[in-house]
């Protein structure tokens, strides 16, 4: 009995064994939700973002404008406020600087730095007549927000309206036409109501793309460009005058608004990865936390510890790169690790786990 009772138990876990199924591990389906989330990049973030670049740009103009037929002190002012207000905008939308940003060039005609006054100055003692159209033809040093800047703002930053010669106001008025004119070609190139607009090439990146071979792409270049801008910042914009300790260099030197620029560069890439604008949408965010919530929480917190830096320098960048040292290179540091984050976890993520 023994003997037969161990018999029987040896074959029952032979069976039993032999007869055990495979466990299949299904990997999520996250296609709708990469859509979802390139068609929200392009519809809650970009295309938003450029129409109020646009939309301020305009109103920046009108009062432009009319300064140039009368000059006075109030309307000065509120230029000055224009111009940042539309700044901020732009300073925004280069955590995306591709597409027809790139593709056309808008980039650097409306935001070329460092400017040099003297080239600016040289330009008015010339008689050419500086109309919109002639503006278009300038080297991007002579046009764009900076130039503007330079003449609204002066040397010191308290030019006053009497200050303005008629050469200058010509100068001013076509200056700020053409910017404006470039403003509503970069809306309208994402304008999803528009043939050809580049939020139709995003949206359908892998079926019928002409720039995206497949969504894996459209994120890479996505994730690129944040990591992009974290580099500019943190590599050029505040080291470039740091490290030569001249505020020549700096990138709104006029208007002491160099740090302001900066930090909207960083909220830039939050945006980006949040997908928020005035709306949220669906960010990559969801698709990272979805699958790797240790890195989500790593990304996110490596953004804001960025963003929050900046309050410990002074305002006016062009003093703090001589007394702040210490200061701005902590900053530094803080946005290189978010950049190396995002070109290396970050991308690895997406070629690991974006298939389609």
């Amino acid at each position: 009995m023994k003997h037969t009772f161990l018999t029987l138990a040896i074959i029952s876990i032979l069976f039993s064994s032999g007869c055990k199924k495979e466990e299949v591990v299904t990997e999520p389906n996250n296609s709708q939700l990469e859509q979802d989330i390139l068609n929200d990049f392009a519809s809650v973030l970009v295309y938003p973002n450029y129409s109020e670049i646009y939309t301020r740009s305009n109103s920046m103009n009108a009062l432009v404008q009319s300064f140039v037929t009368n000059p006075d002190e109030p309307t000065l002012e509120l230029i000055r406020q224009a111009w940042k207000s539309t700044r901020s905008q732009w300073e925004l939308s280069e955590s995306y600087l591709f597409g027809p940003v790139d593709d056309f060039s808008y980039d650097p005609m409306m935001d070329t730095w460092p400017i040099n006054h003297v080239d600016l100055d040289s330009l008015l003692s010339t008689t050419d007549a500086l109309t919109p159209a002639y503006i278009a033809t300038l080297p991007t040093s002579l046009k764009g927000f900076h130039p503007i800047e330079y003449l609204i703002f002066g040397l010191s930053g308290t030019r006053s309206a009497g200050d303005f010669t008629a050469r200058e106001l010509e100068y001013l008025s076509s200056l700020s036409t053409d910017l404006n004119s470039i403003t509503l070609s970069l809306k309208n190139s994402w304008d999803p109501a528009q043939p050809g607009n580049f939020s139709g090439q995003l949206k359908t990146a892998g079926n019928g793309s002409n720039r995206f071979a497949s969504r894996k792409d459209a994120f890479i270049t996505i994730v690129n460009a944040m990591a992009g801008i974290c580099d500019e910042v943190a590599n050029g914009k505040m080291e470039d005058p740091l490290v030569a300790q001249d505020s020549l260099l700096e990138e709104s030197q006029f208007s002491h608004n160099s740090l302001e620029d900066f930090t909207n560069n960083i909220r830039g890439v939050r945006n980006s990865y949040l997908c928020t604008f005035t709306t949220d949408g669906k960010g990559l965010n969801e698709l990272v936390a979805s699958m790797n919530i240790s890195l989500d929480n790593s990304i996110r917190s490596k953004i804001e510890a960025a963003i929050n830096s900046f309050s410990a320098i002074d305002p006016n960048y062009g003093r703090a790169i001589y007394y702040q040292q210490v200061q701005i290179m902590n900053t530094q540091s803080l946005i290189n690790d978010l950049k190396s984050t995002l070109e290396t976890d970050l991308i690895d993520f997406i070629q690991t786990n974006v298939k389609d």
